[in-house]
Protein backbone atom coordinates (compact mmCIF):
# COMPACT_ATOMS: atom_id res chain seq x y z
CA UNK A 1 0.00 0.00 0.00
CA UNK A 2 0.75 3.52 -0.74
CA UNK A 3 0.48 7.00 1.53
CA UNK A 4 -2.73 7.68 -0.58
CA UNK A 5 -4.61 3.89 -0.24
CA UNK A 6 -3.08 4.30 3.58
CA UNK A 7 -5.24 7.42 4.02
CA UNK A 8 -8.13 6.07 2.43
CA UNK A 9 -8.14 3.00 4.33
CA UNK A 10 -8.49 4.98 7.37
CA UNK A 11 -11.31 7.37 6.07
CA UNK A 12 -13.00 4.53 5.16
CA UNK A 13 -12.76 2.52 8.28
CA UNK A 14 -13.56 5.71 10.15
CA UNK A 15 -16.10 5.09 12.35
CA UNK A 16 -15.98 1.17 13.43
CA UNK A 17 -14.16 0.17 16.18
CA UNK A 18 -10.22 0.23 15.28
CA UNK A 19 -9.48 -2.99 17.86
CA UNK A 20 -12.43 -4.68 16.94
CA UNK A 21 -11.07 -4.17 13.09
CA UNK A 22 -7.70 -5.47 14.01
CA UNK A 23 -8.44 -8.46 16.16
CA UNK A 24 -11.13 -9.53 13.60
CA UNK A 25 -8.44 -9.13 10.48
CA UNK A 26 -5.80 -11.19 12.95
CA UNK A 27 -8.87 -14.02 13.04
CA UNK A 28 -9.50 -14.14 9.59
CA UNK A 29 -5.97 -14.28 7.95
CA UNK A 30 -4.97 -17.35 10.19
CA UNK A 31 -3.99 -20.57 8.46
CA UNK A 32 -7.08 -22.07 9.01
CA UNK A 33 -8.58 -19.11 5.89
CA UNK A 34 -5.60 -19.96 3.55
CA UNK A 35 -7.40 -20.52 0.00
CA UNK A 36 -6.27 -23.06 -2.47
CA UNK A 37 -8.62 -23.21 -5.48
CA UNK A 38 -7.63 -26.45 -7.12
CA UNK A 39 -8.27 -28.25 -3.45
CA UNK A 40 -11.89 -26.38 -2.96
CA UNK A 41 -14.28 -28.45 -0.96
CA UNK A 42 -17.02 -30.10 -2.12
CA UNK A 43 -19.46 -29.52 1.41
CA UNK A 44 -18.71 -25.88 1.77
CA UNK A 45 -22.00 -25.49 4.41
CA UNK A 46 -20.29 -28.05 6.58
CA UNK A 47 -16.73 -26.57 6.24
CA UNK A 48 -18.51 -23.31 7.74
CA UNK A 49 -19.75 -25.03 10.80
CA UNK A 50 -16.42 -26.74 11.29
CA UNK A 51 -15.11 -23.04 10.97
CA UNK A 52 -17.13 -21.60 13.40
CA UNK A 53 -16.67 -24.35 15.98
CA UNK A 54 -13.33 -23.95 15.67
CA UNK A 55 -13.47 -20.08 15.98
CA UNK A 56 -15.94 -20.43 18.48
CA UNK A 57 -13.38 -19.28 21.51
CA UNK A 58 -11.77 -16.67 19.57
CA UNK A 59 -14.96 -15.08 18.03
CA UNK A 60 -15.80 -12.68 21.36
CA UNK A 61 -19.65 -13.42 20.63
CA UNK A 62 -21.22 -11.70 23.95
CA UNK A 63 -18.57 -8.92 22.62
CA UNK A 64 -20.61 -9.15 18.75
CA UNK A 65 -23.77 -10.00 20.33
CA UNK A 66 -24.35 -6.76 22.51
CA UNK A 67 -21.68 -4.27 20.55
CA UNK A 68 -23.28 -2.97 16.87
CA UNK A 69 -19.17 -1.94 15.68
CA UNK A 70 -18.23 -5.66 16.94
CA UNK A 71 -20.72 -7.20 15.17
CA UNK A 72 -20.62 -4.92 11.98
CA UNK A 73 -16.44 -5.60 11.58
CA UNK A 74 -17.16 -9.32 12.13
CA UNK A 75 -19.55 -9.82 9.67
CA UNK A 76 -17.26 -7.71 6.86
CA UNK A 77 -14.14 -9.88 7.43
CA UNK A 78 -16.27 -13.49 7.88
CA UNK A 79 -17.86 -12.19 4.72
CA UNK A 80 -14.75 -11.74 2.51
CA UNK A 81 -13.02 -15.09 3.33
CA UNK A 82 -15.94 -17.28 3.61
CA UNK A 83 -19.21 -16.20 2.62
CA UNK A 84 -20.79 -19.25 3.72
CA UNK A 85 -19.40 -18.99 7.49
CA UNK A 86 -20.54 -15.05 7.15
CA UNK A 87 -24.66 -16.16 6.69
CA UNK A 88 -23.74 -18.99 9.41
CA UNK A 89 -22.45 -16.23 11.81
CA UNK A 90 -25.17 -14.25 11.16
CA UNK A 91 -27.70 -16.36 12.52
CA UNK A 92 -25.34 -17.67 15.26
CA UNK A 93 -24.02 -14.17 16.61
CA UNK A 94 -26.68 -11.56 16.10
CA UNK A 95 -29.89 -13.46 15.89
CA UNK A 96 -29.59 -16.34 17.93
CA UNK A 97 -27.68 -15.40 20.98
CA UNK A 98 -28.24 -11.93 20.49
CA UNK A 99 -31.71 -12.62 21.30
CA UNK A 100 -30.88 -14.84 24.10
CA UNK A 101 -28.56 -12.18 25.26
CA UNK A 102 -31.48 -9.50 25.06
CA UNK A 103 -33.69 -11.53 27.03
CA UNK A 104 -33.12 -12.45 30.93
CA UNK A 105 -31.20 -14.90 31.30
CA UNK A 106 -32.44 -17.58 33.95
CA UNK A 107 -33.94 -21.18 33.73
CA UNK A 108 -33.51 -22.69 29.53
CA UNK A 109 -32.37 -19.73 28.00
CA UNK A 110 -29.58 -19.80 30.61
CA UNK A 111 -28.94 -23.09 30.06
CA UNK A 112 -29.50 -23.34 25.95
CA UNK A 113 -26.78 -19.86 25.84
CA UNK A 114 -24.17 -22.17 27.74
CA UNK A 115 -24.52 -24.88 25.34
CA UNK A 116 -24.05 -22.32 22.65
CA UNK A 117 -21.01 -20.81 23.81
CA UNK A 118 -19.35 -24.01 24.19
CA UNK A 119 -20.22 -25.58 20.57
CA UNK A 120 -23.10 -27.85 21.73
CA UNK A 121 -25.74 -26.18 20.41
CA UNK A 122 -26.24 -24.07 17.12
CA UNK A 123 -30.07 -21.74 16.57
CA UNK A 124 -31.80 -21.02 14.17
CA UNK A 125 -34.30 -17.99 13.76
CA UNK A 126 -37.40 -19.48 13.18
CA UNK A 127 -39.84 -16.00 11.58
CA UNK A 128 -40.93 -16.37 8.10
CA UNK A 129 -43.76 -18.21 6.79
CA UNK A 130 -45.23 -19.81 3.53
CA UNK A 131 -47.53 -17.17 3.75
CA UNK A 132 -45.96 -14.42 5.41
CA UNK A 133 -42.64 -12.60 5.08
CA UNK A 134 -42.47 -9.24 5.27
CA UNK A 135 -45.69 -9.05 7.45
CA UNK A 136 -44.49 -10.75 10.51
CA UNK A 137 -47.61 -9.03 12.31
CA UNK A 138 -49.40 -11.24 10.81
CA UNK A 139 -47.79 -14.39 10.80
CA UNK A 140 -50.08 -17.80 12.24
CA UNK A 141 -47.83 -20.09 14.53
CA UNK A 142 -49.50 -20.19 17.67
CA UNK A 143 -48.23 -20.86 21.59
CA UNK A 144 -50.81 -20.97 23.71
CA UNK A 145 -50.85 -21.59 27.31
CA UNK A 146 -52.12 -24.74 29.55
CA UNK A 147 -52.94 -23.77 32.72
CA UNK A 148 -53.01 -27.48 34.06
CA UNK A 149 -48.94 -28.40 33.10
CA UNK A 150 -48.57 -24.45 33.21
CA UNK A 151 -46.74 -24.79 29.62
CA UNK A 152 -46.82 -23.16 25.62
CA UNK A 153 -47.93 -25.38 23.36
CA UNK A 154 -46.72 -24.46 19.48
CA UNK A 155 -49.08 -25.17 16.75
CA UNK A 156 -49.06 -24.37 13.02
CA UNK A 157 -52.40 -24.13 11.90
CA UNK A 158 -52.54 -24.12 8.60
CA UNK A 159 -50.28 -24.44 5.31
CA UNK A 160 -49.53 -20.54 5.17
CA UNK A 161 -48.29 -20.89 8.73
CA UNK A 162 -45.41 -23.50 7.72
CA UNK A 163 -41.81 -22.12 8.73
CA UNK A 164 -40.04 -21.13 5.63
CA UNK A 165 -36.51 -20.98 5.10
CA UNK A 166 -35.09 -21.26 8.53
CA UNK A 167 -32.31 -23.22 8.81
CA UNK A 168 -34.09 -25.99 11.55
CA UNK A 169 -32.84 -29.25 9.88
CA UNK A 170 -29.87 -31.40 11.78
CA UNK A 171 -26.52 -29.60 12.15
CA UNK A 172 -24.05 -31.65 9.68
CA UNK A 173 -21.53 -32.20 12.73
CA UNK A 174 -21.98 -35.40 15.37
CA UNK A 175 -22.88 -34.10 18.78
CA UNK A 176 -24.39 -30.49 18.22
CA UNK A 177 -28.13 -29.75 19.26
CA UNK A 178 -29.99 -27.55 17.34
CA UNK A 179 -33.03 -24.86 18.57
CA UNK A 180 -34.42 -22.18 17.51
CA UNK A 181 -35.71 -18.98 18.51
CA UNK A 182 -39.93 -19.16 17.20
CA UNK A 183 -41.92 -16.20 16.14
CA UNK A 184 -45.17 -17.56 17.34
CA UNK A 185 -48.95 -16.11 18.79
CA UNK A 186 -49.04 -15.89 22.22
CA UNK A 187 -52.22 -17.16 22.88
CA UNK A 188 -53.74 -16.78 26.98
CA UNK A 189 -57.09 -17.54 27.91
CA UNK A 190 -58.30 -17.74 24.65
CA UNK A 191 -56.69 -14.21 23.70
CA UNK A 192 -54.22 -13.44 21.06
CA UNK A 193 -52.18 -11.17 22.65
CA UNK A 194 -50.20 -11.12 19.41
CA UNK A 195 -46.26 -12.51 18.15
CA UNK A 196 -43.71 -12.96 20.54
CA UNK A 197 -40.44 -14.94 20.71
CA UNK A 198 -39.86 -18.55 22.23
CA UNK A 199 -37.10 -20.98 22.64
CA UNK A 200 -37.55 -24.25 21.64
CA UNK A 201 -35.37 -27.09 21.18
CA UNK A 202 -35.61 -28.99 17.12
CA UNK A 203 -33.39 -31.68 17.30
CA UNK A 204 -31.25 -33.49 19.88
CA UNK A 205 -27.34 -33.85 19.83
CA UNK A 206 -27.72 -37.25 17.70
CA UNK A 207 -29.71 -35.64 14.97
CA UNK A 208 -32.88 -37.16 16.28
CA UNK A 209 -35.51 -34.20 15.62
CA UNK A 210 -37.62 -33.42 18.93
CA UNK A 211 -40.73 -35.04 19.06
CA UNK A 212 -44.10 -32.95 17.42
CA UNK A 213 -41.18 -30.75 14.98
CA UNK A 214 -41.56 -31.72 11.78
CA UNK A 215 -38.38 -30.59 9.45
CA UNK A 216 -38.18 -30.84 5.09
CA UNK A 217 -34.57 -29.24 4.24
CA UNK A 218 -35.11 -27.27 1.08
CA UNK A 219 -33.14 -27.88 -2.07
CA UNK A 220 -29.57 -26.23 -1.29
CA UNK A 221 -29.39 -22.73 -2.82
CA UNK A 222 -27.61 -21.98 -5.61
CA UNK A 223 -23.75 -21.38 -4.77
CA UNK A 224 -23.99 -21.07 -1.31
CA UNK A 225 -24.47 -24.26 0.70
CA UNK A 226 -27.83 -23.34 3.44
CA UNK A 227 -29.13 -25.79 5.01
CA UNK A 228 -32.85 -23.72 4.92
CA UNK A 229 -36.13 -26.08 5.59
CA UNK A 230 -39.67 -26.22 5.90
CA UNK A 231 -40.82 -26.50 9.57
CA UNK A 232 -43.90 -27.43 11.43
CA UNK A 233 -44.95 -27.91 14.82
CA UNK A 234 -47.60 -30.43 16.39
CA UNK A 235 -48.59 -29.96 19.93
CA UNK A 236 -44.73 -28.98 21.05
CA UNK A 237 -44.64 -28.14 24.73
CA UNK A 238 -41.81 -25.58 26.07
CA UNK A 239 -41.78 -24.02 29.76
CA UNK A 240 -42.72 -20.57 30.74
CA UNK A 241 -38.86 -19.06 31.21
CA UNK A 242 -39.05 -20.01 26.98
CA UNK A 243 -40.59 -16.63 26.00
CA UNK A 244 -38.02 -14.21 25.45
CA UNK A 245 -38.18 -11.01 25.36
CA UNK A 246 -35.85 -7.74 25.90
CA UNK A 247 -38.34 -5.94 27.93
CA UNK A 248 -38.67 -8.77 30.78
CA UNK A 249 -42.12 -9.43 29.68
CA UNK A 250 -43.31 -12.87 30.94
CA UNK A 251 -46.02 -15.18 31.99
CA UNK A 252 -46.99 -16.35 35.17
CA UNK A 253 -48.24 -19.50 36.52
CA UNK A 254 -51.27 -18.13 36.61
CA UNK A 255 -51.73 -17.24 32.85
CA UNK A 256 -50.83 -13.51 33.29
CA UNK A 257 -48.75 -11.47 30.68
CA UNK A 258 -46.69 -9.14 32.57
CA UNK A 259 -44.90 -6.06 30.87
CA UNK A 260 -46.48 -6.98 27.54
CA UNK A 261 -44.98 -5.57 24.80
CA UNK A 262 -46.01 -1.96 23.61
CA UNK A 263 -48.67 -3.03 20.74
CA UNK A 264 -47.42 -0.26 17.90
CA UNK A 265 -44.18 -1.82 18.07
CA UNK A 266 -44.57 -5.15 19.52
CA UNK A 267 -43.57 -7.33 16.97
CA UNK A 268 -39.69 -4.95 16.30
CA UNK A 269 -39.39 -5.41 19.78
CA UNK A 270 -40.13 -9.17 19.81
CA UNK A 271 -37.18 -9.74 16.75
CA UNK A 272 -35.40 -6.63 17.98
CA UNK A 273 -32.68 -8.39 16.60
CA UNK A 274 -33.34 -7.80 13.48
CA UNK A 275 -32.92 -4.46 12.89
CA UNK A 276 -28.98 -4.81 13.53
CA UNK A 277 -29.39 -8.14 11.14
CA UNK A 278 -29.66 -5.13 8.29
CA UNK A 279 -26.81 -3.73 9.03
CA UNK A 280 -25.23 -6.94 8.99
CA UNK A 281 -26.86 -7.47 6.02
CA UNK A 282 -25.43 -4.51 5.00
CA UNK A 283 -22.25 -4.23 5.83
CA UNK A 284 -21.88 -8.13 4.27
CA UNK A 285 -23.11 -6.82 1.09
CA UNK A 286 -20.67 -3.96 0.63
CA UNK A 287 -18.33 -6.53 1.88
CA UNK A 288 -18.35 -8.77 -1.29
CA UNK A 289 -18.49 -5.43 -3.37
CA UNK A 290 -15.45 -4.54 -2.16
CA UNK A 291 -13.72 -7.97 -2.19
CA UNK A 292 -15.36 -8.20 -6.02
CA UNK A 293 -13.87 -5.33 -7.28
CA UNK A 294 -10.41 -6.01 -5.48
CA UNK A 295 -10.53 -9.20 -7.50
CA UNK A 296 -11.47 -7.59 -11.06
CA UNK A 297 -9.21 -4.93 -10.63
CA UNK A 298 -5.93 -7.32 -10.22
CA UNK A 299 -7.69 -9.00 -13.40
CA UNK A 300 -7.62 -6.22 -15.34
CA UNK A 301 -3.92 -5.30 -14.28
CA UNK A 302 -2.92 -8.66 -15.58
CA UNK A 303 -5.26 -9.83 -18.67
CA UNK A 304 -3.70 -8.04 -21.57
CA UNK A 305 -5.43 -8.18 -24.64
CA UNK A 306 -4.22 -6.47 -28.70
CA UNK A 307 -3.82 -2.88 -28.78
CA UNK A 308 -5.48 -1.13 -31.41
CA UNK A 309 -2.55 0.77 -32.06
CA UNK A 310 -0.80 -2.01 -32.23
CA UNK A 311 0.94 -4.54 -29.50
CA UNK A 312 -0.72 -5.72 -26.23
CA UNK A 313 -1.88 -4.05 -23.36
CA UNK A 314 -3.34 -4.72 -19.73
CA UNK A 315 -7.24 -4.52 -19.91
CA UNK A 316 -6.48 -2.15 -16.59
CA UNK A 317 -5.10 0.25 -19.80
CA UNK A 318 -8.70 0.52 -21.34
CA UNK A 319 -10.98 3.30 -20.74
CA UNK A 320 -14.20 1.16 -21.99
CA UNK A 321 -13.17 -1.55 -19.26
CA UNK A 322 -11.52 0.52 -16.12
CA UNK A 323 -14.22 2.70 -16.73
CA UNK A 324 -17.22 0.10 -15.94
CA UNK A 325 -14.93 -0.66 -12.71
CA UNK A 326 -14.48 2.78 -11.66
CA UNK A 327 -18.46 3.51 -11.60
CA UNK A 328 -18.54 0.69 -9.47
CA UNK A 329 -15.73 1.42 -7.07
CA UNK A 330 -17.82 5.19 -6.67
CA UNK A 331 -20.85 3.52 -5.87
CA UNK A 332 -19.13 0.79 -3.70
CA UNK A 333 -17.50 3.91 -1.59
CA UNK A 334 -20.19 5.28 -0.77
CA UNK A 335 -22.35 2.33 -0.09
CA UNK A 336 -19.26 1.40 2.77
CA UNK A 337 -19.56 4.96 4.10
CA UNK A 338 -23.46 4.11 4.24
CA UNK A 339 -23.01 1.45 6.44
CA UNK A 340 -20.44 3.45 8.50
CA UNK A 341 -22.90 5.88 9.17
CA UNK A 342 -26.14 3.53 9.64
CA UNK A 343 -23.48 1.91 12.51
CA UNK A 344 -22.84 5.40 14.55
CA UNK A 345 -26.47 6.37 14.12
CA UNK A 346 -27.96 3.49 15.12
CA UNK A 347 -25.75 3.11 18.45
CA UNK A 348 -26.08 6.56 19.48
CA UNK A 349 -30.23 6.79 18.88
CA UNK A 350 -31.76 6.73 22.55
CA UNK A 351 -34.92 4.89 21.28
CA UNK A 352 -33.77 2.37 19.19
CA UNK A 353 -37.37 1.25 18.15
CA UNK A 354 -38.07 4.44 16.90
CA UNK A 355 -39.86 4.20 13.16
CA UNK A 356 -37.42 6.82 12.05
CA UNK A 357 -34.27 4.43 12.56
CA UNK A 358 -35.74 1.70 11.68
CA UNK A 359 -36.79 3.26 8.46
CA UNK A 360 -33.41 4.89 8.02
CA UNK A 361 -31.96 1.25 8.56
CA UNK A 362 -34.34 -0.33 5.87
CA UNK A 363 -33.14 2.32 3.22
CA UNK A 364 -29.04 1.70 4.00
CA UNK A 365 -29.73 -1.86 3.66
CA UNK A 366 -31.84 -1.62 -0.02
CA UNK A 367 -28.82 1.27 -1.28
CA UNK A 368 -26.27 -0.90 -0.40
CA UNK A 369 -27.95 -4.23 -1.15
CA UNK A 370 -28.67 -3.13 -4.89
CA UNK A 371 -25.08 -1.15 -4.59
CA UNK A 372 -23.16 -4.98 -4.22
CA UNK A 373 -25.88 -6.49 -7.12
CA UNK A 374 -23.77 -4.35 -9.42
CA UNK A 375 -20.36 -4.15 -8.54
CA UNK A 376 -20.76 -8.04 -8.16
CA UNK A 377 -22.20 -8.45 -11.49
CA UNK A 378 -19.69 -5.66 -13.18
CA UNK A 379 -16.70 -7.65 -11.36
CA UNK A 380 -18.04 -11.02 -13.23
CA UNK A 381 -18.52 -9.38 -16.45
CA UNK A 382 -15.14 -7.85 -16.13
CA UNK A 383 -13.19 -11.00 -15.55
CA UNK A 384 -15.14 -12.59 -18.50
CA UNK A 385 -14.83 -16.16 -18.73
CA UNK A 386 -12.73 -16.17 -15.52
CA UNK A 387 -16.14 -14.84 -13.35
CA UNK A 388 -18.36 -17.48 -14.30
CA UNK A 389 -16.19 -20.25 -11.95
CA UNK A 390 -16.24 -20.59 -8.12
CA UNK A 391 -12.81 -20.60 -7.10
CA UNK A 392 -12.85 -16.83 -8.53
CA UNK A 393 -15.26 -16.07 -5.74
CA UNK A 394 -17.50 -13.41 -7.67
CA UNK A 395 -20.18 -15.71 -7.91
CA UNK A 396 -20.03 -16.84 -3.95
CA UNK A 397 -19.95 -13.04 -3.44
CA UNK A 398 -22.74 -12.36 -5.68
CA UNK A 399 -24.97 -15.25 -4.06
CA UNK A 400 -24.24 -13.96 -0.62
CA UNK A 401 -25.64 -10.75 -1.45
CA UNK A 402 -28.86 -12.11 -3.36
CA UNK A 403 -29.18 -14.18 0.17
CA UNK A 404 -29.04 -10.84 2.57
CA UNK A 405 -31.23 -9.03 0.38
CA UNK A 406 -34.15 -11.16 1.79
CA UNK A 407 -32.42 -12.75 5.23
CA UNK A 408 -33.35 -9.58 7.41
CA UNK A 409 -36.74 -9.06 5.45
CA UNK A 410 -36.58 -8.05 1.41
CA UNK A 411 -34.32 -4.97 0.81
CA UNK A 412 -37.18 -3.50 -1.51
CA UNK A 413 -40.32 -4.16 0.64
CA UNK A 414 -38.38 -2.40 3.62
CA UNK A 415 -37.47 0.26 1.37
CA UNK A 416 -41.41 0.74 -0.02
CA UNK A 417 -42.22 0.65 3.60
CA UNK A 418 -39.83 3.36 4.61
CA UNK A 419 -40.86 5.07 1.77
CA UNK A 420 -44.78 5.31 2.11
CA UNK A 421 -44.10 6.54 5.86
CA UNK A 422 -41.60 8.98 4.61
CA UNK A 423 -44.87 10.68 3.01
CA UNK A 424 -45.34 11.74 6.64
CA UNK A 425 -42.72 14.13 6.89
CA UNK A 426 -42.86 17.84 6.22
CA UNK A 427 -41.73 19.42 2.79
CA UNK A 428 -38.33 20.83 2.86
CA UNK A 429 -38.66 23.64 0.24
CA UNK A 430 -35.66 25.44 -0.52
CA UNK A 431 -33.57 23.98 2.38
CA UNK A 432 -30.70 23.10 -0.10
CA UNK A 433 -29.37 26.62 -2.00
CA UNK A 434 -29.41 25.65 -5.09
CA UNK A 435 -28.40 28.20 -8.58
CA UNK A 436 -29.40 26.74 -11.46
CA UNK A 437 -27.26 29.22 -13.46
CA UNK A 438 -23.80 27.60 -11.92
CA UNK A 439 -22.96 24.71 -14.46
CA UNK A 440 -21.95 21.37 -12.84
CA UNK A 441 -18.49 19.61 -14.09
CA UNK A 442 -15.88 17.75 -13.84
CA UNK A 443 -14.64 20.08 -11.29
CA UNK A 444 -17.47 20.37 -9.12
CA UNK A 445 -18.20 17.67 -6.70
CA UNK A 446 -19.53 20.38 -3.61
CA UNK A 447 -22.24 21.91 -6.79
CA UNK A 448 -23.17 17.77 -7.31
CA UNK A 449 -23.67 17.09 -3.80
CA UNK A 450 -26.01 20.09 -3.35
CA UNK A 451 -27.75 19.00 -6.94
CA UNK A 452 -27.68 15.31 -5.37
CA UNK A 453 -29.90 17.04 -2.13
CA UNK A 454 -32.21 19.23 -4.42
CA UNK A 455 -32.98 16.26 -6.06
CA UNK A 456 -34.32 14.40 -3.21
CA UNK A 457 -36.37 17.24 -1.58
CA UNK A 458 -37.85 18.09 -4.72
CA UNK A 459 -38.98 14.38 -5.52
CA UNK A 460 -40.44 14.39 -1.95
CA UNK A 461 -42.67 17.05 -2.17
CA UNK A 462 -44.18 15.55 -5.80
CA UNK A 463 -44.11 12.36 -3.35
CA UNK A 464 -46.50 14.20 -1.01
CA UNK A 465 -48.40 16.26 -3.26
CA UNK A 466 -49.29 12.81 -5.39
CA UNK A 467 -50.24 10.89 -2.28
CA UNK A 468 -52.43 14.19 -1.07
CA UNK A 469 -54.48 14.27 -4.54
CA UNK A 470 -54.76 11.00 -5.55
CA UNK A 471 -58.31 9.53 -4.69
CA UNK A 472 -59.93 6.54 -3.50
CA UNK A 473 -58.80 3.86 -0.65
CA UNK A 474 -55.48 4.05 1.01
CA UNK A 475 -54.13 1.30 -1.29
CA UNK A 476 -55.46 2.71 -4.46
CA UNK A 477 -53.88 5.82 -3.25
CA UNK A 478 -50.57 3.81 -2.35
CA UNK A 479 -50.95 2.06 -5.37
CA UNK A 480 -50.68 5.61 -7.72
CA UNK A 481 -47.88 7.24 -5.31
CA UNK A 482 -45.38 4.29 -4.76
CA UNK A 483 -43.40 4.41 -7.64
CA UNK A 484 -43.00 8.78 -6.80
CA UNK A 485 -42.40 7.99 -2.91
CA UNK A 486 -39.76 4.78 -3.35
CA UNK A 487 -37.34 7.51 -5.77
CA UNK A 488 -37.65 10.33 -3.36
CA UNK A 489 -36.64 7.55 -0.64
CA UNK A 490 -34.00 6.22 -2.94
CA UNK A 491 -33.00 9.79 -3.44
CA UNK A 492 -32.88 10.29 0.33
CA UNK A 493 -30.33 7.01 0.85
CA UNK A 494 -28.00 8.45 -1.89
CA UNK A 495 -27.61 11.72 -0.98
CA UNK A 496 -27.06 10.58 2.40
CA UNK A 497 -24.59 7.99 1.67
CA UNK A 498 -22.70 11.06 -0.92
CA UNK A 499 -22.53 13.01 1.74
CA UNK A 500 -21.11 10.02 4.17
CA UNK A 501 -17.90 10.44 1.37
CA UNK A 502 -18.27 14.18 1.46
CA UNK A 503 -17.69 14.78 5.39
CA UNK A 504 -14.92 12.68 5.29
CA UNK A 505 -12.39 14.28 2.48
CA UNK A 506 -11.15 16.95 4.83
CA UNK A 507 -9.16 15.05 7.07
CA UNK A 508 -7.30 13.77 4.01
CA UNK A 509 -4.35 15.38 2.27
CA UNK A 510 -4.84 17.45 -1.18
CA UNK A 511 -4.03 14.89 -3.35
CA UNK A 512 -6.32 12.48 -1.95
CA UNK A 513 -8.81 14.13 -1.36
CA UNK A 514 -8.88 15.34 -5.30
CA UNK A 515 -9.08 11.54 -5.96
CA UNK A 516 -12.26 10.97 -3.82
CA UNK A 517 -14.03 14.34 -4.96
CA UNK A 518 -13.39 12.52 -8.15
CA UNK A 519 -15.39 9.92 -7.03
CA UNK A 520 -18.27 11.58 -5.65
CA UNK A 521 -18.68 13.40 -8.94
CA UNK A 522 -19.15 10.14 -10.49
CA UNK A 523 -21.12 8.81 -8.41
CA UNK A 524 -23.51 11.60 -8.89
CA UNK A 525 -22.93 11.81 -12.34
CA UNK A 526 -24.00 8.19 -12.86
CA UNK A 527 -27.25 8.97 -10.28
CA UNK A 528 -28.28 11.75 -13.34
CA UNK A 529 -27.98 9.61 -16.35
CA UNK A 530 -29.92 6.86 -14.55
CA UNK A 531 -32.51 8.65 -12.73
CA UNK A 532 -32.46 11.76 -14.14
CA UNK A 533 -35.70 10.57 -15.88
CA UNK A 534 -37.76 10.64 -12.60
CA UNK A 535 -37.48 15.04 -12.93
CA UNK A 536 -39.17 15.34 -16.04
CA UNK A 537 -40.54 17.62 -16.65
CA UNK A 538 -39.27 20.37 -14.25
CA UNK A 539 -37.43 19.18 -11.94
CA UNK A 540 -33.99 20.39 -11.03
CA UNK A 541 -31.45 18.88 -13.93
CA UNK A 542 -28.13 20.31 -13.55
CA UNK A 543 -26.68 22.84 -15.90
CA UNK A 544 -23.91 20.72 -17.66
CA UNK A 545 -20.76 21.83 -18.22
CA UNK A 546 -20.71 19.25 -21.30
CA UNK A 547 -22.28 16.12 -21.89
CA UNK A 548 -22.84 13.56 -19.06
CA UNK A 549 -20.76 11.07 -20.69
CA UNK A 550 -17.89 13.31 -21.57
CA UNK A 551 -18.08 14.20 -18.00
CA UNK A 552 -17.77 10.44 -16.94
CA UNK A 553 -14.93 10.35 -19.67
CA UNK A 554 -12.94 13.09 -18.04
CA UNK A 555 -13.09 11.60 -14.88
CA UNK A 556 -12.61 8.08 -15.59
CA UNK A 557 -9.14 9.40 -17.27
CA UNK A 558 -8.35 11.29 -14.18
CA UNK A 559 -9.34 8.23 -11.73
CA UNK A 560 -7.70 5.05 -13.85
CA UNK A 561 -4.28 5.65 -12.46
CA UNK A 562 -5.32 4.97 -8.38
CA UNK A 563 -7.34 1.87 -9.63
CA UNK A 564 -5.38 -0.45 -7.58
CA UNK A 565 -4.63 2.32 -4.78
CA UNK A 566 -8.35 2.68 -4.61
CA UNK A 567 -9.20 -1.22 -3.79
CA UNK A 568 -5.74 -1.78 -2.10
CA UNK A 569 -7.30 0.93 0.29
CA UNK A 570 -10.00 -1.80 0.83
CA UNK A 571 -7.43 -3.26 2.88
CA UNK A 572 -7.55 -7.09 1.69
CA UNK A 573 -3.73 -8.60 1.79
CA UNK A 574 -2.12 -10.38 -0.85
CA UNK A 575 -3.41 -13.90 -1.36
CA UNK A 576 -6.43 -13.55 1.34
CA UNK A 577 -9.02 -14.20 -1.42
CA UNK A 578 -7.12 -17.03 -2.59
CA UNK A 579 -7.40 -16.68 -5.91
CA UNK A 580 -5.11 -17.40 -9.40
CA UNK A 581 -4.73 -13.23 -9.76
CA UNK A 582 -3.08 -13.17 -6.19
CA UNK A 583 -0.17 -15.54 -7.78
CA UNK A 584 2.99 -13.71 -7.82
CA UNK A 585 3.81 -14.96 -10.75
CA UNK A 586 0.21 -13.73 -12.50
CA UNK A 587 -2.50 -15.90 -13.02
CA UNK A 588 -1.65 -17.11 -16.42
CA UNK A 589 1.97 -18.88 -15.53
CA UNK A 590 -0.06 -19.83 -12.28
CA UNK A 591 -2.97 -21.84 -14.14
CA UNK A 592 -0.05 -22.63 -16.53
CA UNK A 593 1.92 -24.04 -12.67
CA UNK A 594 -1.26 -26.12 -12.14
CA UNK A 595 -0.76 -28.61 -14.80
CA UNK A 596 2.56 -29.32 -13.79
CA UNK A 597 2.47 -32.75 -11.43
CA UNK A 598 5.37 -32.06 -9.35
CA UNK A 599 3.89 -28.29 -8.97
CA UNK A 600 7.47 -26.78 -10.69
Amino acid sequence: MNAMSDEIAVMLSAGSQEEAYRHHRELFTQPLFAQDWRTRPTDPGRRAYERYLRLLPRLRPMEAATDIGELVTLHEWATTVDPHLALLLSVQVNLALGTLTESPLSGEPERTRRRMLEGRAVGSYVVTELGHGSDLGHIETTAEFDPETREFVLNTPSSTAVKFMSSTAPPPLAGVARFGIVLARLILWGDDRGPYAFLVHLTAPDGTVVPGVTVRRLPDKPVLGIDNALTRFDDVRVGLDCLLSPDRTHVTAQGELVEPLAENSRTWRAISRVRLGRIAAAAMAAAAARAALSIAVRHASQREIESKAGGRIPLSHVRSHHGRLLDALAQTYVATLAVRDATYAFAGVPDEYAPVVTDEIALTKHFVTTVAAHACDEARDRLGAQGAFAHNRIVEYRALRDAVTTADGDSHVGALHAAYRRLALPEEKGTTRWDPARPCGADTPELWLRWLAVREEYLHRRARRLHATSGGDAQVRWDRTSHAALAAAEAHAAYKAADALARRVDAVSGATRRVLDDLLTLFAVRQCQSHGADLLPDGPFPTLTEPLPAIADRLHDRLAPHLRTLTEAFELPTGLLGTPFEAPEGFVSHYARALDPTGE
